[in-house]
């Protein structure tokens, strides 16, 4: 029989459920909404698992990979899911008592990091950093092919990095001058703020000041080099304590594409160690689906 293992990647909005084959096939995808009671939650996820199995009689599951956004011990226990409003919560125990499948769990971005070092931008690589860069910025740490979790699973957290940029912009973690403040879209457009046209306007969003600085507008160039700036200083920082082969970008705002890749890249070889120098860049290649199959990799790429 085929063996194949599920990918659920738990939102604050919604759940997506993938089902895939060892070979690293996408053979079904499903979505739907997330309920703020856990018990509920994880019933839904169970039926979806039942229903998505009935059509793969001939498929043999090994397991069940979990994504959720907060900290993971033990691949088992979510410390505080903010965004669902759970606290020490035995995610595990909760879906395998279910679904009656073993199940593994991790952090949401650190499971984005696993899936695009095994199916996405860096397949083939061993150790690599994700930095993913949208409302805030998140990211995870691969190294020998494992997740680097840490003693209370806060691993791979670098989007609260102090770097030496709006050292007096609070973060939303509650520390002043993270990564997070300077170089996520909600730092983007703080800053773009600062100047016209984007004081004057109702809206704006990280993408108008790409397309400005595209455009040729000064401020809007200023705004996007900084925040690239301060990407590629983190990411010298991380390199000089786990030395990857690959950083990868992700989120919303990689959409830039080369706009984002090129500048980062620059910025990191002024501040990075010589001797941990050697490191492609990519942008992030499994979008939404990165979680799915970082959640498979939990069972598969070992």
């Amino acid at each position: 029989m085929r063996e194949v293992c599920f990918g659920i990647d738990i939102g604050g909005t919604t759940v997506k459920l993938g089902l895939v084959s060892r070979e690293g096939d996408l053979l079904d995808k499903r979505e739907f909404p997330t309920f703020r009671d856990v018990g509920a939650t994880f019933d839904d996820i169970a039926d979806h698992m039942r229903q998505v199995m009935e059509s793969f009689p001939d498929c043999f599951c090994v397991g069940a990979g979990i994504g959720v956004p907060g900290p993971v011990v033990n691949q088992s226990l979510v410390i505080h899911c903010v965004n669902l409003g759970w606290q020490n919560i035995n995610i595990a125990q909760e879906l395998a008592s279910r679904a009656s499948v073993p199940v593994r769990v991790a952090n949401d971005a650190n499971l984005a990091a696993l899936g695009e070092c095994w199916q996405g931008a860096g397949k083939g690589c061993r150790n690599l950093v994700l930095f993913t860069i949208g409302t805030g910025v998140g990211g995870g740490v691969i190294c020998d092919g494992r997740i680097i979790a840490g003693a209370t699973g806060g691993g791979g957290e670098v989007g609260h990095m102090t770097v030496p940029f709006h050292s007096d912009w609070q973060c939303c973690c509650g520390r002043k001058g993270c990564l997070e403040a300077t170089a996520s879209a909600t730092g983007i457009i703080r800053a773009a703020r600062q100047f016209s046209p984007f004081k004057e306007m109702e809206k704006v969003t990280a993408k108008d000041v790409y397309d400005a600085a595209a455009a040729g507008d000064e401020n809007a160039k200023a705004v996007v080099k900084e925040a690239a700036d301060a990407l590629g200083y983190a990411a010298g920082a991380v390199s000089c304590i786990v030395n990857p082969e690959m950083i990868i970008l992700g989120g919303g705002v990689s959409a830039a594409g080369s706009a984002l890749l090129a500048p980062v890249e620059a910025a990191f070889k002024t501040s990075v160690l010589d001797a941990c120098a050697d490191v492609r860049f990519a942008l992030a290649q499994l979008g939404n689906n990165a979680g799915i199959f970082g959640g498979a990799a939990l069972f598969f790429a070992e």
